[in-house]
């Protein structure tokens, strides 16, 4: 049995937005019957490709992304908030 759901996002973000209600609208339009719907996401596992000193605010904390590249380990931390300062252009793959 997995012990995770994968889901990506390709495009612009709007800065100040929590990227996790993003992810969550996506995915239960993608399946109505998601369990999202009756809770919260949490992400277990997420990566990052945007442009080199891109500032990403994980759970509250400012983190310069001073490659462009950034990646997290399966069930590391649970990451409740993921919010960009700026309008940029980014890939994102993420587990929950």
């Amino acid at each position: 049995m997995s012990q995770a759901h994968l889901g990506s996002f390709n495009g612009t973000v709007t800065p100040g937005v929590n990227m996790l209600e993003t992810f969550k609208k996506n995915e239960i339009r993608d399946n109505p019957n998601s369990i999202l719907k009756y809770g919260d996401m949490v992400l277990k596992k997420f990566g990052i490709s945007c442009p080199a000193g891109t500032v990403v605010k994980i759970n509250g904390k400012e983190i310069p992304l001073f490659t462009g590249v950034f990646e997290l380990g399966m069930n590391q931390i649970d990451i409740t908030s993921l919010e960009f300062l700026e309008t940029v252009n980014v890939n994102i793959y993420y587990m929950f």
